[in-house]
């Protein structure tokens, strides 16, 4: 019985292991936001509300740009 490529890949190295570490990001972006936001400090808000929108942007970026299928 031979194991295929798909299932020798990592978890992490598939579409639902970084979605999951997107996911994993956005947790900790929400976590960062709400310390802002407890302090009063703006910028440590911002910082995380660029790390949520980047971890919201990576699905569609690497399924249109980085990896199309054309």
């Amino acid at each position: 019985m031979e194991i295929n490529n798909a299932e020798k890949k990592s978890f992490f190295k598939t579409k639902a292991g970084g979605l999951t570490i997107a996911f994993i990001v956005i947790m900790v972006a929400f976590v960062i936001i709400m310390a802002g936001l407890g302090s009063g400090n703006d910028s440590v808000c911002l910082v995380g509300f660029i790390i949520m929108v980047g971890a919201m942007l990576y699905s569609p970026i690497t399924t249109f740009i980085i990896k199309p299928k054309g």
